[in-house]
């Protein structure tokens, strides 16, 4: 049986200051596992309030009453991945960065990093795929624009 490869993570994904836009969360004493640890799927959780509270701004993706627009377009999860590199501990605040990596012709990689205290926790990538009326199609110029200005920070 072979052994399965671990890719490592860009180290320059665990430096907060090269995501240009953060979210704070709170943890709740919900998001605790018995071990005292705050749960993976919590976890999970904060990436996916950051995500969407990111697109919220800079797309307009919400009304004022918290329901999805019925709008000409939305963007779904189409792939998700997680790399845990340290615990987190209740109570506490965390900050999630959040970045665009490459953009598809239909699709984007959108990065994020849980921090606290300027320290990495975990690193989080999720492409989501542009959808209009059911159908999956190229993002718009002017989308596209909007992403390509919210891209993260590498030193390459």
């Amino acid at each position: 049986m072979e052994t399965p490869v671990r890719m490592t993570p860009d180290p320059e994904r665990r430096e907060l200051a090269r995501y240009p836009w953060v979210h704070e969360i709170r943890a709740r004493f919900a998001d605790v596992d018995n071990l005292g640890h705050i749960n993976n799927v919590a976890v999970v959780s904060y990436y996916e309030d950051a995500r969407a509270t990111f697109n919220n701004e800079l797309l307009g993706l919400f009304s004022l009453h918290g329901s999805a627009k019925a709008g000409p377009f939305h963007f779904l999860v189409a792939q998700s991945k997680v790399d845990y590199l340290a615990e987190a501990h209740y109570p506490g605040t965390f900050q999630v960065g959040v970045a665009i990596g490459p953009i598809g012709r239909s699709s984007v990689i959108y990065y994020a990093g849980l921090f606290r205290d300027g320290r990495c926790l975990g690193l989080a990538d999720a492409v989501l795929v542009h959808r209009v009326e059911g159908s999956t199609t190229p993002v718009p110029p002017d989308r596209r624009a909007l992403l390509e200005k919210m891209a993260f920070r590498g030193g390459n």
